[in-house]
């Protein structure tokens, strides 16, 4: 059975039918007033009444056109009336704007998430004249006090309109869940349109309220076959490095000798904010297939003689992308795997290198293929090798080229052979010396992430992962991150200052690579 795809977004009360139609409510001066139960009675009556008639037209016409008139008007009353309204009225038209947005289709999530962003952000006519007033009262003013409040003016003036919307969804039961979503919708739109800098700002703005709230309210939880079903299906919908297929699959991703951690935000309690699948294995693996089809992992002697923590994915909700969550759940899970199984003394990451293949074709440039380079570390028999798999090429760089362009390159044994030192060594030396530009960090995102984390490097694994995904990426190269416990804090602080990576083990390749000290100069 194929896990079925939740809906983008849960709503934050199922049971309210809201429409998207006005309210003469909204404008009565009856709103100024303390909120009676006759108000909140009229209220849904107006809006019950207001979504008798939009369902009326959207079953005759089919239409999908937004009204952002009336969402422009609705936002407009939450952001500059709230402090001419009852907690609980705001509160209403808060939870009313939520559900209309949960209604709207994808293009008119778009229309409603671009007006936001533009219409309700920076009023740059007041910013410009608290600046003004703040500049003129520290060039002038002696009065510490008086700069202060222009000070706060100027940020206050500064600060977009559409955070004091995020506030208040926040403060709706599910409110944060709701926004999690929303952030998604944006980041997808982004995506589409990555000129769009007034919906990025927003997403920015969106993230750093997310990062702020999520603070305390996280609960660790162990995510088990008798987990409720709901969190279980979530578990496929989000997984996003190695897809779940079926619930047999998901079974034996949480059966014996495997784990599953989550952190849940309270007010979400069954739907895990960011996760972790964990395989407890005799020794560090360097192949994802045999974690994931492995239909009884360590059945023959236990999970008490396993000996390491592999961390095979790690996953978060797509609105939460940037919000660094991953590095917290990692150290948690390691401080309760400790403390259930103390024979396990060694935890390390079975990670993808999913922009290798990318940087691996641009890498190929006309230059290079005319004239290899020499700084790589690789042998001339090796090199040799995978000549003879093409004998029309001139040099190894060419010949590389020709495979790695080639279909069935993967089947065939001898050129597997030939290609493996060349591969590995070329992938070990984009994980250590390849840049984000002038930055020290790694250029692969998931490097970088773990080397921040105080990882070590440990090993490039020659088809760790041989699944369409996996060559595509990377053409089936995988990683292993060693977590020692007692080098994290050195390996984070070396790292961040100046782009140092730890390596482990006695990789040859990572050896190698880490023996060029090219981390100076090697750029994309």
């Amino acid at each position: 059975m194929i896990i079925p795809t939740a809906p983008s977004s849960a709503l934050i009360h199922s049971s309210t039918h809201c429409g998207k139609g006005s309210s003469s409510v909204r404008d009565g001066s009856e709103l100024s007033q303390p909120l009676e139960p006759a108000n909140v009675r009229a209220f849904w009556d107006n809006i019950n009444q207001e979504d008798e008639a939009d369902r009326s037209v959207a079953t005759n016409t089919q239409q999908k056109a937004v009204d952002i008139a009336k969402q422009r008007m609705l936002v407009s009353t939450i952001i500059h009336q709230k402090d001419h309204k009852g907690a609980v009225m705001l509160g209403l038209y808060t939870q009313r704007l939520c559900d209309v947005y949960e209604r709207l289709d994808k293009p008119s999530r778009v229309v409603f998430l671009q007006m936001l962003s533009r219409e309700f952000c920076t009023a740059k006519g007041d910013a410009r004249e608290s600046a003004r007033r703040y500049l003129e009262s520290a060039a002038k003013s002696s009065d510490p006090i008086q700069s202060v409040l222009f000070a706060r003016n100027l940020r206050d003036d500064l600060t977009p309109l559409y955070t004091e919307l995020f506030d208040q969804i926040n403060r709706l039961p599910g409110g944060f869940a709701f926004l999690v979503h929303m952030r998604a919708d944006m980041l997808a739109q982004i995506r589409n349109d990555r000129d769009d800098a007034a919906l990025r700002a927003m997403s920015d703005s969106l993230m750093k309220k997310l990062e702020t709230w999520i603070i305390g309210t996280l609960d660790l939880k162990r995510i088990t076959w008798n987990s409720p079903a709901y969190t279980i299906e979530k578990l496929g919908q989000y997984e996003a490095v190695h897809a779940v297929k079926s619930w047999l699959d998901v079974k034996r991703r949480l059966g014996n000798g495997r784990r599953c951690f989550g952190f849940f935000h309270r007010s979400v309690p069954m739907e895990p904010l960011v996760f972790v699948w964990v395989a407890l294995t005799n020794e560090i693996t360097g192949n994802v297939q045999s974690i994931l089809r492995e239909r009884e992992p360590t059945s023959t002697l236990g999970e008490g003689s396993a000996k390491c923590a592999i961390f095979y994915s790690i996953n978060s909700q797509p609105g939460l992308s940037g919000v660094d969550l991953g590095n917290f759940l990692i150290k948690r899970v390691v401080a309760v795997l400790q403390a259930e199984l103390p024979n396990i003394s060694a935890f390390c990451t079975l990670s993808p290198m999913p922009r290798f293949r990318v940087w691996l074709d641009q890498w190929l440039t006309q230059e290079r293929l005319s004239h290899p380079p020499e700084d790589i570390a690789i042998s001339k028999k090796a090199l040799d090798a995978l000549l003879s798999r093409v004998p029309t090429a001139t040099t190894w760089t060419a010949a590389l080229k020709h495979v790695i362009d080639s279909h069935g390159w993967t089947s065939d044994q001898q050129t597997l052979d030939a290609m493996e030192p060349v591969i590995c060594a070329l992938g070990a030396h984009y994980l250590v010396n390849i840049k984000r530009g002038k930055a020290h960090s790694a250029l692969d995102p998931v490097a970088n992430f773990h080397l921040r984390n105080g990882a070590c490097l440990h090993r490039v694994n020659w088809r760790g992962n041989t699944s369409y995904n996996g060559l595509r990426q990377s053409l089936g190269l995988m990683c292993n991150y060693n977590y020692i416990l007692d080098r994290i804090e050195d390996n984070n602080e070396n790292y961040v200052r100046d782009g140092t990576i730890a390596v482990s083990g006695s990789d040859s390749y990572v050896d190698a690579a880490k023996r060029l000290s090219l981390s100076s100069s090697a750029k994309l």
